[in-house]
């Protein structure tokens, strides 16, 4: 047992209205350890009770003014000492009628004497320990609810710290991407004035003074040309993923399957005369932005286009499967493939994996399509081989 427990005294009260009596059970009980407190009645033994913590009280039954069954029946009355033991010690009034009379008043016990030294003191030990053992209960129990309420209060200030910390740091990052989108919009603009000077300029020259020119000029002046082609299809990328990005999200019921068939119509026209064989399974409705997700499907499926119009017969289609409570699209074709190796730069910016003297592109189109899809709270990934077709997969 705890030392402090150890050396804490237990009060016991002692009720008679005999200071003589009060004495004797004193000196019987003296070796215990305990504090006596004495009442010579009823009326005392009940205010003392209302103001000091007992372990037992050893009660006189007949005393005047209020009997022992009166002053027991009183205290049980009181949510206070509901609960504290008594033991009626008493000389006289030992039928069993006045014994169970006690037991009925509350008491756990009735002792007649005389009474044998050894069985009352072990009576008063049992009483003493569960007292002390109820003491250590309550000291444990106060210690473990400070712990709690300070582990609380620590964990709520680290919550209200993490919370700040998670808000600080969203207002930063929505201030950095406010910033990038400033600039990449900002850059485009400043680019399009020297680069169409470049390209009024060479075309000029190609017009009106391509004669002058050797052909290694000539040659270098299409090479320039081109170039400022090229790069006026890459300010576009850079624009169309910035207006993705800063474009909100207009979320409603969207028909997958008539988008798919609308953008399929859109991207054919590119290829007029070349024969297609697109299939589009029934494809479950989704909660999105229509305009964002045909803008998914244009790059996905132009790209499944692109990349398999070398084939005598390309083939696209379009499914959807159940897989852990979500939906998932996907766009599959029959074209060039790649190399899973270099999957992981398929949706960076300006990355490409196939030549561009082969096949046109900016290298900006999966970009657009992966921001569009975690601005939904989903993802998308593909899955290919070379030469053997290439599968994207994406969920909303």
């Amino acid at each position: 047992m705890d030392g402090q427990f150890i050396s804490m005294k237990p009060r016991i009260l002692l009720v008679d209205d005999r200071p003589g009596n009060l004495a004797a059970l004193e000196g019987l009980l003296d070796e215990l350890n305990l504090v006596f407190v004495r009442a010579l009645s009823g009326n005392e033994a009940l205010r003392l009770t209302l103001k000091q913590d007992f372990a037992l009280v050893l009660m006189d039954v007949q005393m005047p003014e209020m009997d022992g069954f009166e002053t027991a029946e009183l205290m049980r009355s009181n949510p206070k000492t509901r609960h504290l033991p008594i033991i009626f010690v008493t000389a006289g009034m030992k039928e069993l009628k006045y014994q169970f009379k006690g037991y009925d008043a509350g008491a756990v016990d009735y002792m007649a004497k005389p009474i044998e030294p050894v069985i009352l003191r072990s009576k008063v030990r049992v009483f003493r320990d569960l007292y002390l053992q109820r003491m250590e209960l309550e000291f444990h129990r106060k210690n473990l609810q400070e712990l709690v309420d300070q582990r609380t209060i620590q964990l709520r200030l680290a919550a209200q710290e993490l919370e700040q910390r998670v808000i600080e740091r969203t207002e930063e990052l929505q201030q950095l991407n406010r910033q990038l989108e400033s600039f990449a919009y900002s850059v485009s603009h400043d680019l399009r004035a020297p680069l169409r000077h470049i390209d009024a300029f060479s075309h000029i020259l190609m017009d009106d003074y391509s004669q002058a020119l050797d052909g290694e000029a000539r040659g270098l002046l299409h090479r320039i040309v081109a170039g400022c082609d090229n790069m006026g299809k890459l300010i576009d990328a850079i624009l169309a993923l910035s207006r993705t990005v800063r474009q909100p999200i207009n979320k409603m019921p969207v028909s997958m399957e008539r988008l798919a068939r609308e953008t399929f119509a859109q991207c054919r026209e590119q290829y007029e005369g070349k024969e297609v064989e697109f299939a589009v399974s029934e494809l479950p409705e989704s909660q999105a932005d229509p305009i964002l997700v045909r803008q998914v499907y244009a790059n996905l499926i132009g790209n499944a286009l692109k990349y398999s119009s070398r084939r005598e017969m390309p083939k696209i289609e379009v499914g959807a499967f159940p897989d852990k409570g979500e939906t998932v699209y996907f766009v599959r074709d029959n074209g060039v493939g790649f190399d899973m190796r270099y999957a992981d730069k398929l949706f960076a910016v300006f990355q490409r994996l196939h030549n561009g003297n082969e096949y046109e592109g900016t290298g900006v189109g999966l970009a657009i399509a992966q921001n569009i899809i975690q601005r939904h709270g989903g993802k998308i990934w593909a899955e290919a081989e070379p030469d053997r077709g290439a599968t994207f997969f994406f969920t909303l």
